[in-house]
C-alpha cells in the first residue's frame, strides 16, 4: 500500500501517541460498535493497523494476534468471514473508499459490524480564537488540497456514515467527539486529551507535510520547514482555543446479506 506518509521509528512513536489520544477519548475503550465478541473465537481484522497496538490490544494475548503485509485496496482473499472489522485514520491511504466498504461488508459474517474511525480537517472553536490561527487553518487547507491531487484524500471522516450506508450497512451510527488541539480546556479529561494531542500534532506536521506539500505543491524542503515554525507557534499558544472533532462511525451487515 502507497502512502504519502513516514513510516520510521519517529512515526511509529507518534501512532502510539495517537492510539492513547484515542483511548482517552473513549474513556479506555478500544471500539465503540456494540458487538459482542468472544476473543477466544472472534475473527477480527484491523486495516492499516500501524505499530499494532490496537489490535493487541484487542486480541488481549499477543498469540492470539496474527499480522499480514498486503494492499487493502487489492482484492480482499480471505479464507473465512470476520465477527468485526476496523480501520482508523486510513483517510491519505485510499483511492476508493466506497469498494473499500463494499470488500468489507463481502468478509463479514451476518450480523458482523465494521468502525472506521478519523478525524475532521477543519480546525474549531467556541469563541473566536480561531482567527487567531491562521497558519494552522492554512496548513490543513493546503493538506487537503495535496491530498486531493495524490488521489488520497487525507480529509474523509465526515464521509464516513454516508459511504457505510451506501454499500447497505444498517444500524450505521456517527460519534463525534471533541478533541482539543492543546490543554487548553478547563475541564480535567479534556485538558488531557489536549495534552497528548498536541504531542501527536507536533510530531505530526512533519509526517503529514513534508511529502504532500514537496510532491504535489512544488514546494521546496527549506519553504515546508519554514511554513511549518508559524504552525507550530499557534499550536502551543494556549489562548487559540481550538479543537478538531473525531468521528467513530459503525454499522452491521444484516443477517440476510
Amino acid at each position: 500500500m502507497h502512502t504519502d506518509r513516514p513510516n520510521d521509528e519517529k512515526e511509529q512513536e507518534r501512532l502510539d501517541v495517537h492510539h492513547h489520544v484515542c483511548a482517552l477519548i473513549l474513556g479506555g475503550e478500544l471500539f465503540r460498535a456494540p458487538v459482542d465478541l468472544d476473543h477466544d473465537k472472534a475473527r477480527i481484522l484491523d486495516l492499516g493497523t500501524g505499530t499494532g497496538i490496537w489490535a493487541i490490544e484487542m486480541a488481549e494475548l499477543p498469540p492470539n494476534c496474527h499480522c499480514e503485509i498486503n494492499d487493502f485496496e487489492s482484492e480482499w482473499e480471505f479464507s473465512k468471514p470476520f465477527d468485526f472489522i476496523h480501520g482508523r485514520n486510513i483517510g491519505g491511504a485510499v483511492r476508493d473508499f466506497p469498494l473499500l466498504f463494499k470488500r468489507a461488508k463481502d468478509n463479514l459474517k451476518d450480523g458482523g459490524w465494521v468502525e472506521f474511525v478519523d478525524f475532521v480537517g477543519e480546525p474549531f472553536s467556541d469563541d473566536g480564537t480561531l482567527a487567531k490561527a491562521p497558519n494552522i487553518a492554512e496548513w490543513i487547507r493546503l493538506i487537503d488540497e495535496a491530498s486531493h491531487k495524490s488521489g488520497k484524500r487525507l480529509y474523509i471522516a465526515e464521509n464516513l456514515k454516508q459511504w457505510m450506508i451506501d454499500a447497505g450497512f444498517t444500524n450505521v451510527v456517527e460519534e463525534v467527539y471533541k478533541v482539543p488541539f492543546n490543554p487548553w480546556p478547563k475541564d480535567r479529561h479534556l485538558k488531557e486529551i489536549g495534552r497528548y494531542h498536541q504531542v501527536d500534532l507536533e510530531e505530526a506536521l512533519d509526517a503529514y507535510s513534508m511529502a504532500l506539500f514537496t510532491r504535489y505543491l512544488g514546494w521546496t524542503t527549506q519553504a515546508v520547514h519554514a511554513f511549518l515554525v508559524g504552525v507550530r507557534q499557534e499550536l502551543v499558544d494556549r489562548s487559540i482555543h481550538i479543537y478538531s472533532k473525531h468521528i467513530w462511525v459503525y454499522g452491521q451487515k444484516k443477517e440476510s446479506d
